[in-house]
């Protein structure tokens, strides 16, 4: 397993415990609209996390010759930029239709919530060095 293999199952780990909170504290708190935006931001961030992952996977592989070189997986990793810009765009407008449902600082705090476990894997990582 590589390094970006391992880290990629760590944040997938990590952001599976977050959802799973969240829905539980949705299902047991008032403060349904909050925990719901939350859940719907994180996953659509993790999916983002995921797409670039993938990607670049993809782009490796050609470069490391593995598979038939074309410019085909070029093309797909830049349109992973245009997903990621929908989909996050999809999950505010969501929030946005639906106010009695999601809340839109939430889902917005969601969004960037794969960052800050990105941030504190780092975090994390640097001190055991130490």
């Amino acid at each position: 397993m590589t390094s970006l293999e391992g880290k990629m199952k760590q944040h997938t780990i990590t952001t599976s415990i977050l959802l799973v909170l969240f829905l539980v504290l949705y299902l047991i708190t008032p403060l349904q609209t909050q925990f719901l935006g939350l859940a719907l931001g994180l996953s659509v961030s993790f999916l983002n996390l995921w797409t670039t992952y993938r990607k670049t996977q993809v782009v490796g592989m050609v470069a490391d010759r593995k598979r038939k070189q074309s410019f085909l997986p070029f093309i797909l990793a830049g349109f992973g930029f245009g997903i990621r810009i929908i989909l996050t765009i999809a999950a505010v407008y969501l929030a946005l239709i639906y106010p009695d449902k999601l809340d839109v600082i939430s889902v917005i705090a969601g969004l960037a919530l794969i960052y800050v476990i990105i941030i504190l894997d780092m975090l994390v990582q640097f001190v055991r060095k130490r």
